[in-house]
C-alpha cells in the first residue's frame, strides 16, 4: 500500500510539472507572438530599432516623435467598428477601432489603427470652387482700425490653431491630469516644445493624440479638435474655463477615453469663416479652413471687393461688399442667426448663407421650441431675445447692445448704458436705492447669469453645469435679490 501511494505521488507530481510547462510554452508562443505582430507594426519606419526590443522597453515619447504609437499589451482587445446608427448622430456613417478589455464594456474609441498616430493629409486639392473668401488679412490693409480691435473678440477666437499663446490650460505637473471615475482610465496634457498632446492611458496601454485646433473662444471653454488623414475628429477632454480645470467633452461619458467623434459641417459653419467640404461626416481640406467667425461672416466674400479697392484705392463707397448698417431689421437678425438663433440644422451644403440673404432659406428651424429656447449650447441667444417684451415693442436688433468690432466681454456697465437708452433710471422699481448704483448694472437683475440644466459636463467629482447669460430680457425676482445681497 505504501508503495502505491508513493507512486500515485509521482504520477500526479510528474503530470502537473508537465501541465505546468505546457501552459508556460503556450503563454510564451502566446506573448512570442504578439511581440512579433507588435514588431511587424513598427518594421516599416523603425529608426529607433523598437522590432527587436522587448515590448517593456518602449518609450511613448520616442515613438510618438517618430509618428508612431504604442501597440496594444497583454490583456486589451480590438476590433473595427462601422455604424451608421440614427442615434449615434455625431458618427454616423463613420468608422473607428475600438479597444477594450473582455471583462468590461468600458473603452476606447480612436479612428486610427492601434500603435499608430493620427497623420493629417495635406496635399489634397478643394473639391468646391471658393466663393471668393479671402480671410481676415485681407482686410487690415484698408481697415487697420477694424481689424486690430476685432480680432480680440470672441468671433474671431471662436477657432483657432492651438498655439502657446492660444491654448488655456495648466500643464505642469498633476495639474495637466483629468482622472476620471476608472482608475484605469486617465488623461494628461502634455507639452513637448511647440506641440501639444493629450495622453491616454487605458489600463497598461497609453496613447498620444495632437491637439491641433481649438473650438470655443474661452468664454465658457475650449474643444481641441485634430486630424486623421482629411477627418477632423474632438478630443476627450476640453479645458473649463470658470473652473480652470480639464474635464471631459460635453455629451461625453465619463471613464471612457473616446477620440473618434466626428465634428460635422454644421459645427464648422459656426465656428470658422469658410471650409471646402469634401463628404459627410467630417472630411474637409484642411489647408482650406479660414479659422475663427471674420469679417466676410457678416460682409459676405471679399475678393472682389478687395481686388477693386486696391485698383481703386480713392473710389467710395465699398464696391461688392454687404453693409449690415444698411440691411432692414430682419436681415440684420439673421447674419447674427446663422449661429445664435438656436439648435437650427442645415437644409443644404454649408456655407451658401450670404448676409442679406433669408435664413430660412439655408436652415431648418430647431425641430423642438422647448430646446431652442434652452440649448445644449451658448448658441440660443436670438431666440431668447425674440421672446422679450424689449424686443417686442422696439426695432432692436443684437447690434444695438453689441459692437461686432470690439471686445466688450464682461463690461457690465457698458451693456446697461446702452439699456439707458431706451429706459429711464427713476422708471427701474428699486428706484431710489441707497446703496447699489442702478445704472452701472441693469443686466445682472434682467438677464442673469445661471446654470442650465441642458448644458452638462461629466467629471470624476460630479456633473458640472457651466453658467450662461440668458438674453431673455425680464423682471426677474431671484436675481434681483442675489445682486442686492452681493452689494451689502
Amino acid at each position: 500500500m505504501k508503495f502505491k501511494g508513493f507512486a500515485l505521488v509521482v504520477v500526479l507530481a510528474v503530470g502537473g510539472g508537465w501541465l505546468l510547462w505546457a501552459s508556460r510554452q503556450r503563454d510564451a508562443g502566446a506573448d512570442l507572438a504578439r511581440e512579433l505582430a507588435a514588431r511587424a507594426s513598427l518594421a516599416d519606419d523603425d529608426p529607433l530599432g523598437y522590432a527587436t526590443q522587448r515590448p517593456s522597453r518602449w518609450d511613448l515619447d520616442e515613438l510618438t516623435a517618430t509618428g508612431r504609437g504604442m501597440p496594444l499589451p497583454d490583456g486589451l482587445v480590438s476590433r473595427k467598428v462601422t455604424t451608421n446608427s440614427p442615434t449615434l448622430e455625431r458618427i454616423a456613417d463613420a468608422e473607428y477601432w475600438f479597444i477594450g478589455k473582455h471583462e468590461d464594456g468600458g473603452g476606447v474609441e480612436i479612428p486610427f489603427a492601434p500603435g499608430r498616430m493620427p497623420q493629417m493629409t495635406d496635399s489634397l486639392r478643394p473639391i468646391h470652387e471658393n466663393p471668393g473668401y479671402v480671410g481676415p488679412t485681407a482686410c487690415r490693409d484698408c481697415h487697420a482700425k477694424y481689424y486690430e480691435s476685432f480680432m480680440q473678440t470672441a468671433h474671431a477666437r471662436t477657432s483657432q490653431a492651438v498655439t502657446s499663446e492660444t491654448i488655456a490650460g495648466q500643464f505642469g505637473a498633476d495639474a495637466n491630469r483629468m482622472r476620471t471615475s476608472d482608475p484605469q482610465v486617465s488623461m494628461e496634457m502634455i507639452r513637448r516644445g511647440d506641440q501639444y498632446l493629450q495622453r491616454v492611458s487605458f489600463h497598461e496601454w497609453k496613447f498620444d493624440v495632437p491637439m491641433q485646433l481649438i473650438m470655443g473662444s474661452s468664454k465658457m471653454a475650449q474643444s481641441y479638435l485634430y486630424w486623421h488623414d482629411d477627418g477632423l475628429f474632438q478630443h476627450n477632454v476640453t479645458h473649463l474655463t470658470e473652473h480652470d480645470q480639464w474635464i471631459n467633452s460635453p455629451g461625453y461619458i465619463d471613464g471612457d477615453a473616446a477620440y473618434a467623434r466626428p465634428v460635422p459641417q454644421r459645427c464648422m459653419d459656426c465656428h470658422t469663416t469658410y471650409f471646402d467640404f469634401r463628404e459627410p461626416p467630417n472630411h474637409y481640406t484642411p489647408q482650406s479652413l479660414i479659422l475663427g467667425v471674420t469679417c466676410e461672416r457678416c460682409h459676405g466674400p471679399a475678393e472682389s471687393h478687395v481686388a477693386y479697392h486696391r485698383e481703386h484705392p480713392d473710389h467710395k463707397p465699398g464696391h461688392a461688399i454687404v453693409v449690415p448698417s444698411k440691411l432692414t431689421r430682419q436681415q440684420s437678425l439673421d447674419v447674427c442667426g446663422q449661429c445664435h438663433a438656436g439648435a437650427a440644422s442645415l437644409s443644404g451644403p454649408a456655407m451658401r448663407y450670404r448676409p442679406g440673404d433669408a435664413l430660412a432659406d439655408f436652415y431648418h428651424p430647431p425641430a423642438d421650441a422647448a430646446d431652442a429656447l434652452n440649448s445644449v449650447h451658448t448658441s440660443n441667444q436670438l431666440t431668447r431675445l425674440a421672446a422679450s417684451k424689449c424686443f417686442e415693442s422696439s426695432q432692436m436688433t443684437c447690434v444695438d447692445c453689441h459692437n461686432p468690432h470690439q471686445s466688450e466681454r464682461g463690461q457690465k456697465e457698458l451693456f446697461s448704458q446702452r439699456c439707458l437708452t431706451c429706459h429711464q433710471v427713476d422708471s427701474c422699481g428699486l428706484h431710489p436705492h441707497e446703496s447699489f448704483d442702478l445704472a452701472s448694472n441693469c443686466i445682472d437683475c434682467h438677464m442673469p447669469i445661471r446654470p442650465t440644466e441642458k448644458l452638462r459636463l461629466e467629471s470624476v467629482q460630479g456633473d458640472v453645469f457651466p453658467s450662461l447669460r440668458d438674453h431673455l430680457i425680464r423682471v426677474d425676482d431671484q436675481a434681483t435679490r442675489a445682486v442686492l445681497a452681493g452689494q451689502r
